[in-house]
């Protein structure tokens, strides 16, 4: 799944070693969650879109104690809008193969979407 927010800022709050990296206390340290949710490590064919995968942790709506509060919320909009849409458009396709992506490096999204049915 694509993260919409492709970007976080964090600060350390204490000295701490990553991946042999010493991210020292009070560095400001830019999270790619976009990229984390293409992890090859983390996630079989990471770039298709497959909703069928199993034990997957995301990282599109944060994490820990900064995990969005809407979250549940969104995806229960996200299942109804999408299963409405379905049953009411079942032809509906892509118009064309190339989408338009709106030229941002923290929010991702389309310039637009069109479709047929």
């Amino acid at each position: 799944f694509d993260s919409s927010v492709q970007m976080t800022g964090r600060v350390a709050f204490e000295d701490v070693e990553f991946s042999g990296v010493t991210i020292p206390k009070g560095e400001q340290v830019l999270t790619l969650l976009g990229a984390a949710n293409r992890d090859p490590e983390q996630y079989d064919d990471p770039e298709g879109f497959r909703v069928d995968r199993q034990n997957v942790q995301p990282t599109s709506f944060g994490g820990g104690i900064h995990h969005c509060l809407g979250a549940p919320l969104a995806r229960l909009e996200g299942e109804i809008a999408l299963s409405t849409l379905i049953k009411r458009l079942p032809n509906m396709r892509l118009a064309n193969d190339e989408l338009d992506w709106r030229k941002t490096f923290t929010l991702r999204g389309l310039s637009a979407l069109p479709v047929v049915w």
